[in-house]
């Protein structure tokens, strides 16, 4: 049933983005968090299954690639379309693109590191920053996931750093949410996980979902003590590590159903073109009585596009899943 828990994230992203908070939260940082458990998960899942050794890497690579560039491009392209068309300026797409900033977005990697490179000032899809998170962690998925010690080491060491991050020694917003250091934790928790329900230990995934949970909650009480829980955005990643491990432990293992997969198949196309539909249909903001149409409508784009953009190369993509391996120990 994660397709339709990936759905009701995305669509809490585009709410955020117009502007929709929750007793002063911000919901699309929460669902963020919630996506990088279920990139972990999936992806866990997907190379045991299908890339269970080294020299698979290359075709997990070029799998993800066709997963994700396909409707990427589509949008990005049409966003750079109506911007050379229209001169309009956004707070993302301040100035005329540079041969970097097309790359920038080309690479989506970059977009990740904008507080270095300056890469928001032309971002054709804001959102794409945790895409750049998220593809520096399918470089390492293949060489991490199947080995117990090197996920565990890789996972303290990220929990370090994301620590340090809510603690307020380091960059909380950047490194406790934006920097594959930090949140590699995330994407790992929700791999470990996959790992317990795959060898179908169901007393020690709860247990496991159960403590993460817990320990996050104890979390957010001492930094509500020492008066760090609102430093940006402390209170969400902790808040969407305890709502997002405890749903994905709870839906995971569910019966998947057609209109869960349509579902999830509509999740990444909305999360791609709701800027674009804002600025383009709503460029004065989309109020409270707006938002239930605005969200329909990245829906129904959505939907279009996974059809005529996404479907045609999903053939394509099946063919570099090979037959189960056994994984090494």
């Amino acid at each position: 049933m994660l397709g339709s828990l990936r759905l009701l994230l995305a669509l809490a992203v585009a709410a955020s983005h117009a502007n929709l908070r929750l007793g002063g939260l911000n919901p699309g940082v929460v669902a963020v968090i919630g996506f990088y458990l279920i990139s972990g998960y999936v992806m866990a899942g997907l190379i045991r299954r299908h890339y269970s050794q080294p020299s698979q890497a290359s075709a997990f690579y070029l799998d993800r690639a066709i997963r994700l560039l396909p409707q990427y491009l589509f949008y990005a392209g049409l966003t750079l379309a109506w911007h050379l068309t229209t001169q309009a300026n956004t707070p993302f797409l301040s100035r005329s693109p540079s041969a970097g900033d097309l790359l920038n977005n080309l690479l989506i990697v970059p977009l990740n590191y904008y507080m270095v490179n300056g890469s928001d000032q032309f971002t054709l899809i804001p959102p794409a920053w945790s895409l750049g998170a998220e593809v520096q962690f399918y470089l390492l998925a293949p060489f991490l996931l199947l080995w117990p010690k090197r996920l565990l080491l890789a996972g303290l060491l990220s929990l370090g750093v994301y620590l340090a991050a809510l603690s307020g020694f380091i960059h909380s917003d950047w490194f406790g949410y934006r920097l594959l250091p930090g949140v590699l934790l995330f994407f790992l928790l929700g791999a470990w996980l996959q790992h317990l329900h795959q060898q179908r230990q169901v007393a020690r995934a709860l247990g496991f979902t159960a403590a993460a949970a817990g320990l996050a909650g104890v979390a957010l009480g001492l930094l509500y003590l020492n008066g760090t829980l609102r430093q940006p955005y402390n209170f969400e990643t902790l808040l969407g590590l305890i709502l997002g491990l405890v749903l994905l432990h709870a839906l995971a293992t569910r019966k998947r159903t057609r209109w869960d997969d349509l579902a999830g198949d509509i999740s990444y196309g909305v999360f791609l073109n709701h800027f674009l539909i804002m600025w383009t249909l709503y460029p004065q903001g989309v109020g409270s009585a707006q938002l239930p149409g605005f969200l329909a409508l990245s829906i129904v784009f959505s939907w279009l596009s996974q059809r005529v953009v996404e479907q045609p190369l999903l053939k394509l993509r099946h063919r570099f899943r090979k037959a189960p391996m056994v994984a090494p120990k």
